[in-house]
């Protein structure tokens, strides 16, 4: 007799089997595309799986199917949960392999792809310092960038930058305020050999930084990813749309600006017309899907990554 498993572990377990080597989600339970899992999504960060959980608590079901899964992927040293509900953070070991005593947070360097490296900072934050659900904008750039001029605006650990510059990028320019975030993307540079003329890495508040970023030479590609609200520094649509508007100015004539909105309460075809509403010369947008792993009940209200072609 087969005996089903359960969804949470079936999906972690199908999507370890095809990206075993490199950071990626595993399960995308905010997604709605899972009932009674909707608060919880797994980030797979070799060799730590780390289990974020939206409300004050994880089910007995859930714990259970975590340990199917640790037990049955010899490969995961460490599952660790986090259970965020906001403003709050409470990390706790699950289950390890490994002998020594574990301290949080537990840094390491893990894989991005093939050639990349980033470094992971779990247990301490809400933000590991990579974003997995945009595996699929990473592969864009990579795969648009050779002898191009690319724009990193909100650049945070810079993982854009990594796949830009190992896609043959001739020059990017990373924007970001957050001190420690700039840092670890200083870090992730020397760490894959990419730091150089070709890479430079401002901390600068991007709304103040109009000027200077006007006297760069246009750009080719410029990457748009602000965070939903920041207070004191991002008020979410009214600065978006007031960085659109310079994007145009920052792009050469036939480039392209890649913009990521993450709200559930809009969809890809109302943010195509907010974006028109706001820039007038568009030759065309166009959507980049998600990676296959990132299962949305409603995909056109997931994330939405957007290519502007002016």
């Amino acid at each position: 007799m087969t005996i089903d498993k359960n969804p949470l572990q079936q999906e972690i377990s199908q999507n370890l089997k095809k990206l075993p080597k490199y950071v990626s989600r595993v399960f995308h339970g905010r997604g709605r595309f899972f009932p009674s899992l909707e608060e919880v999504n797994v980030e797979w960060y070799p060799p730590v799986l780390f289990v974020q959980c939206y409300q004050d608590q994880l089910g007995d079901d859930a714990v259970a199917a975590l340990k199917a899964v640790f037990d049955e992927h010899s490969f995961i040293e460490t599952v660790l949960l986090q259970v965020r509900p906001w403003p709050d953070v409470e990390n706790e070991i699950l289950f390890t392999r490994s002998n020594a005593e574990q301290q949080l947070p537990l840094e390491f360097e893990a894989p991005l792809s093939d050639g990349l490296m980033c470094q992971i900072s779990l247990g301490k934050n809400r933000n590991t310092g990579v974003f997995p659900d945009m595996r699929s904008g990473w592969s864009w750039v990579q795969k648009h960038a050779e002898g191009k001029r690319v724009l990193n605006l909100f650049s945070y650990t810079s993982i854009f930058s990594l796949f830009a510059l190992q896609g043959g990028a001739r020059k990017v320019v990373n924007v970001d305020m957050c001190g420690s975030a700039t840092k670890t993307a200083q870090y992730n540079h020397e760490l894959n050999d990419l730091l150089g003329e070709r890479v430079s890495i401002w901390k600068r508040d991007i709304l103040k930084s109009n000027s200077q970023l006007a006297k760069q030479s246009k750009f080719d590609i410029i990457i748009l990813d602000p965070p939903p609200f920041q207070k004191g520094s991002f008020r979410g649509w009214p600065d978006y749309q007031k960085l659109l508007r310079r994007c145009v100015n920052y792009l050469r004539e036939g480039g392209v600006i890649l913009v990521a909105l993450n709200n559930q309460q809009v969809t890809f075809d109302e943010f195509e017309r907010d974006i028109r509403d706001v820039i007038e010369s568009i030759r065309s947008i166009a959507q980049i899907g998600l990676a296959e792993e990132i299962k949305e009940l409603e995909p056109e209200k997931g994330l939405k990554l957007a290519l502007i072609e002016l």
